[in-house]
């Protein structure tokens, strides 16, 4: 009655339950009275006398031919949407790689000649035309910055491969980068030691730049900007998992001393073009956090802000110290 493909595996599973007892469950295709084979779910339970000896088996025989073709049908759904969305992913990014260049172009034209014309004939301008020549300046460099952020931001859709590396060795990259503007403002930048983690090198420098940026960025006048890094194993990917040296997952923490923002936006500063403060007072595109989330999310971990208005601000981070030992976490 069973189908020819499935008669060893079927014999297979069933000679181990009759070895060691275990619980007996298989799906294989049985022929009908019309000669037509049909998927069946097998299960059975050993009936034990007093001594734990098994004397019969006792189980059921249900057909989920339906249930199996359906669920066939689906998983080519799955595959062929899947495939598509990656076609439409791919032309997508060829799309913002071209439109970034198209766009840079020109802007760097105008940004070129116009600091050619403010050099060459600044002291012939009055003062109103010169100050519209800066403003013409800086437009054009916000352009530019807020293209190249929008051209990371669709990138990260990407699949790209994790390597197991030192997180110490990517801040000290970072800050390597940050020199100038940490020396400038004074900035005390303490740093526990980082374990290594299974990550995308380039994705996860970018998340410390745009934290310690801000950290930065945003302190206070009259206090030189403070950040603390800190790190420890927990036990789950969870902000109140208990610390546990055998854990698979670390919690990071960078808090600074700077002038922090109302609490209520705490998950607001996480959405693209969300700015907080004038761009009169504060430089920047408002997407550096959208990517920092997004970068965590496809790390399969988790982020989140804390602050209050005067008293800095605090983010924590959760990764995976290795990637196949995690849940699907990317859409909580």
């Amino acid at each position: 009655m069973l189908h020819p493909e499935d008669y060893e595996r079927t014999l297979e599973v069933w000679q181990e339950c009759l070895a060691t007892g275990k619980t007996y469950e298989i799906e294989y295709r049985m022929k009908r009275f019309d000669g037509e084979y049909r998927w069946f779910l097998a299960r059975a339970l050993p009936l034990r006398d007093d001594n734990g000896k098994i004397l019969k088996w006792f189980g059921t025989c249900t057909d989920i031919h339906d249930q199996k073709m359906l669920n066939d049908i689906l998983e080519q759904k799955v595959a062929e949407r899947t495939q598509e969305l990656e076609a439409s992913n791919n032309e997508l990014l060829q799309f913002a790689s071209v439109a970034s260049h198209d766009l840079k172009e020109p802007l760097r034209k105008i940004h070129m000649f116009s600091n050619l014309m403010k050099d060459r004939y600044l002291d012939k301008l009055d003062k109103g035309a010169s100050d519209y020549m800066e403003r013409i300046i800086g437009s054009s460099a916000r352009m530019t910055k807020l293209i190249n952020d929008l051209l990371t931001f669709t990138r990260l859709s990407v699949v790209t491969t994790p390597e197991y590396v030192d997180l110490n060795d990517v801040i000290e990259e970072v800050l390597s980068d940050l020199e100038l503007v940490v020396t400038e403002k004074g900035a005390v930048i303490e740093i526990d030691d980082l374990p290594k983690a299974e990550v995308v090198t380039g994705q996860m420098r970018q998340v410390f730049q745009n934290i310690i940026s801000n950290a930065l960025k945003f302190s206070k006048k009259d206090e030189k900007p403070h950040v603390r890094i800190t790190s420890e194993i927990i036990e789950s990917c969870s902000f109140d998992a208990e610390k546990s040296k055998d854990g698979s997952f670390v919690r990071i923490t960078i808090a600074d001393n700077g002038i922090g923002f109302d609490n209520f936006y705490a998950e607001k500063i996480f959405t693209i073009f969300q700015r907080l403060h004038s761009r009169e007072k504060y430089d920047g595109t408002g997407i550096g956090l959208a990517i920092t989330r997004k970068i965590i999310e496809k790390h399969n971990g988790l982020i989140r802000a804390s602050s209050k208005e005067g008293e800095g601000a605090s983010f924590s981070i959760i990764l995976p110290l290795r990637q196949n030992v995690v849940l699907e976490l990317s859409e909580q």
